[in-house]
């Protein structure tokens, strides 16, 4: 029996320049209304009958206000080791891998990615299938208690998206992409 291939997918995530992520299972800056808006138009952005999906933590999925789960327009997955109430339509995976191949076999989804958090940004990062990473760089310092590893090194950025300045904050939305190595 072979296994699914899981298909390439990209990671979305915001951090200061000590790669913290957050505090408290909360953001630790003010709210960037152009990151927001950026992570909203990348990861709803599907073609007509499709979705895309978004793979997230137990802890993540409980930092996003009760209101706006789940997160609409897109198939949300949590992963837990536990076995968490969850809305009807919301998928659980017990592992990043498992998450990754709902994703890949259901031929609804146009787009994969994850959105956090530390562990599994963690896993993520290492990942064969993890193709890009849209990194939100904050020029800045924040007291945080969970972390991103750095960007690998086989990763290269392509592009800024956007350089702003918004609460006091000045970031990038930056585009990083896995450089393979050409075949022999």
């Amino acid at each position: 029996m072979t296994s699914p291939v899981v298909r390439p997918f990209a990671c979305v995530v915001a951090a200061d320049l000590d790669d913290g992520i957050g505090r408290d299972n909360d953001l630790p800056w003010p709210r960037l209304s152009t990151d927001l808006r950026t992570f909203k138009r990348l990861t709803s952005t599907a073609a007509p009958g499709r979705r895309n999906a978004l793979v997230m933590g137990r802890l993540t999925w409980e930092s996003v206000p009760p209101h706006l789960r789940p997160l609409p327009g897109r198939q949300n997955v949590v992963v837990s080791r536990s076995t968490p109430t969850l809305p009807d339509g919301v998928w659980l995976a017990h592992s990043l891998d498992d998450a990754l191949v709902q994703a890949s076999v259901d031929p609804t989804i146009e787009r994969v990615f994850v959105i956090g958090g530390g562990q599994i940004y963690a896993q993520a990062f290492a990942h064969p299938a993890c193709a890009e990473i849209v990194l939100t760089r904050l020029a800045a310092r924040f007291a945080c208690d969970t972390v991103i590893p750095p960007v690998p090194p086989d990763f290269a950025r392509v592009e800024v998206l956007a350089e702003v300045e918004e609460a006091g904050v000045p970031y990038a939305i930056e585009r990083w992409v896995r450089e393979v190595a050409p075949a022999a």
